[in-house]
Formats: C-alpha cells, structure tokens, sequence
C-alpha cells in the first residue's frame, strides 16, 4: 500500500525542495560574507553555521529524495547569480532576513500538512522533523540576526539603479503619451521627451544624493549626541565614553571601567561597532555621490526606451512600440520583483505594467483633452 496519497506526496516534494533550496541559499550567503571578513569571532561563528547550513541542506535533499523524487540539476542553475543579486539589492543582513523568514514559513507549511497525514506514524515522523527545524530557525535568527549591523555592513548601488530605471521608465512614458494626445509632430514629442528624461536625471541624481547625504548628515549627528564625535585622541573618547554609561546609571568606576573594555574591543573592530553598542544603527556607507549618479544615470538609460522609436518611426508607429517595449520593461521590474517579495511574478508583472498602463493612458487622455 502507498504510504502518501498522490496529493500528500506531491505537497511534501515541494515544500522539503523550498527547504532544500532556501538552506542552500543561506549557505551560499554565508560564503559570500566570510570571503569579505577578516579573521574575527563573527567569521568563526558565520563559518560554524555555514557548516552546519551545508549539512542540514544535503538532509533535507536526502528527505526529499526518500519520497522517490529526482533531483534535476537545471532546477538549481541560477543560485549563485540569484544569491549575488539578491545580496547587492537587500544586502547581507536584509538577504539573511529574508532567507530566514522564506525557510520558516516553508517549514510551517510542512508543520501544517504533516499534520493532515492519513498515515500517522508518517505524520508523526514529519511533525518531528519539521519541529526541529522551526526550533534550528529561531536558533539562527537570534545568533545570525541578532548580530550587530557592523558586523554584515550591506551593499549598495543596485537599489538606486532599480529605482531610478523604474522611474524612468513610468515618467518618460506618461510624458510621451500625454504629448502624443495633444499633438502628433513626432518633433515635438522628442523635444518634449528630451526634455522630461534630461529634467528628470537631474532631479533623481539631485534627489538620491540629498537623501542620502542627509542621511548620513543625521547619523554623524546622532554620534556627537551620544559623545562619538568621530575619530578623536584616545583620552578624549575615554572621558566622552565615561561620561555616556554614566548618563545610563553606571557609577563613575564602573563607567570608566566600561569604557576601558570599550575602547579595548575598538581595537580590534570597526568606528560603527561603537555606534552600536551605545545605540546608533548605520545606515549603508554607500557614498551620496555614488547614489545620486547611478539613480540618475539608471533615470536616463531607462528613459530612452519610450523615446528611442520616434528617432525613426512614423508618429503612431512609434507611440505603439514605445508603448510596448515599456510594458514590457516594467512586466520585467515587476516579475524580479517577485524574488523578493514571493509573489506570483506573473501577478507581479502584471501589476507592474498596470500601473505604467494607468499612467501612460491618464495623460494620454488629458492630453488628448487639452490638445489643438
């Protein structure tokens, strides 16, 4: 007789290959961390897991392979490049997050349909399996996320790319559709467009940079409230130290020990380790400079796609394949978007496009109501 139904069968082969792939991705993530760490006890303690990750993904493949499943290899091609851009955009903290929280729901849903089993010794043994592994998860969330933020300072630069590229593409188009309804000089509606992608780069570049220079601007001075003026003499900084876990109810001797053990530790660690320990949280150490260029540089780039066709096409021609090549960029956006947030990427596309859809047709309409 068959232990599962094809059903029970079917549901346990894709959410023990869900655990399979997330642990692998965890460890891949692991890997990618260690290679950019100097010797440390955060990089003994990120090697452990990544060891024990490794161990725990090849059990689970072993799991998933008792239920007669072959592994084919092409369902895991892509990993590396997934893990990769998945790290430049969330970073490592926020990847490892994100990694975490997909493997707990997709033990939870192994929790729930084990325990609808109709076989109950099999129920039984997926309970305890998928009991460990919900308690293996909030063991690495406290020891991985509960690690400070200098110790997986996070990328940047992908995020300003996608944004600025998303908003090109939605704004330029919205522009060249509004003009089109107005009027139909393909002159005009170059000049215009022109005009919107060059106001629109330097209106994102400016924006992105302001933003993050203030950002930034804040942090520095939330370090000289809190007695971290920078990098200042060692006596200085012991005295200001002192000072601070006096104001948290520490004696004078025991502040000053405090901070002794402090400065000891900073030694060997990073300016943002002490931001941590007294309460300030670092943002990306990505430069403002480097934030404003690539939003506005990704603007630009973007923008040329509903623009390039009325280069060299007749008026409606024109407006057809911008329209189109846009949708499609956008049902792109939307559709990776879907990594991250485990949607459908389908729906996320889709979505994607309806909203540049809602936009283009909006001024289209306007325009065509305003038109001569």
């Amino acid at each position: 007789m068959e232990p599962y139904t094809s059903r029970e069968r079917r549901n346990l082969l894709e959410t023990t290959k869900e655990i399979y792939l997330y642990k692998r991705m965890l460890s891949k993530g692991y890997e990618r961390i260690l290679q950019r760490s100097e010797e440390s006890r955060t990089t003994r303690l990120l090697e452990e897991i990544r060891e024990h990750e490794v161990r725990d993904a090849e059990m689970w493949l072993d799991f998933h392979h008792d239920l007669e499943a072959d592994e084919k290899e092409s369902r895991l091609q892509g990993l590396d490049l997934k893990v990769v851009v998945m790290m430049s955009i969330l970073g490592p903290r926020g990847f490892l997050e994100w990694t975490l929280i997909a493997e707990d729901e997709s033990v939870e849903d192994l929790y729930m349909l084990a325990s609808i089993l109709e076989d109950r010794t099999l129920s039984n043994l997926w309970l305890r399996r998928a009991s460990d592994e919900l308690q293996h998860v909030e063991n690495m969330k406290q020891k991985v996320l509960g690690m400070e933020s200098w110790e997986m300072s996070s990328g940047g630069g992908v995020r300003d790319l996608i944004f600025g590229a998303n908003d090109g593409w939605v704004s330029i188009l919205a522009l060249v559709a509004g003009v089109y309804g107005a009027v139909t000089d393909k002159s005009i509606i170059l000049l215009t467009g022109v005009a919107g992608a060059i106001a629109g780069t330097i209106s994102m570049g400016a924006g992105a940079y302001i933003s993050a220079k203030s950002e930034q601007e804040v942090l520095k001075k939330e370090r000289r409230r809190k007695g971290l003026p920078g990098n200042r003499d060692p006596e200085t900084e012991a005295q200001e130290l002192t000072s601070f876990f006096q104001s948290k109810g520490f004696n004078r001797s025991e502040a000053a020990s405090i901070a002794r053990r402090v400065q000891v530790e900073m030694s060997l660690q990073s300016q943002q380790a002490l931001d941590e320990i007294v309460g300030v949280t670092s943002a990306d150490e990505w430069p403002a400079s480097k934030a404003g260029l690539l939003t506005g540089l990704s603007f630009l780039v973007a923008s040329i796609v509903p623009l390039f066709p009325f280069t060299f096409l007749a008026e409606t021609t024109a407006a057809v394949v911008a329209g189109i090549g846009s949708m499609l960029a956008l049902f792109a956006i939307g559709a990776s978007k879907a990594i991250f947030t485990r949607m459908n990427w389908v729906r996320s596309g889709l979505e994607m496009m309806a909203i540049g859809s809602l936009a283009a047709m909006t001024t289209y309409l306007i325009g065509t109501a305003l038109g001569v």
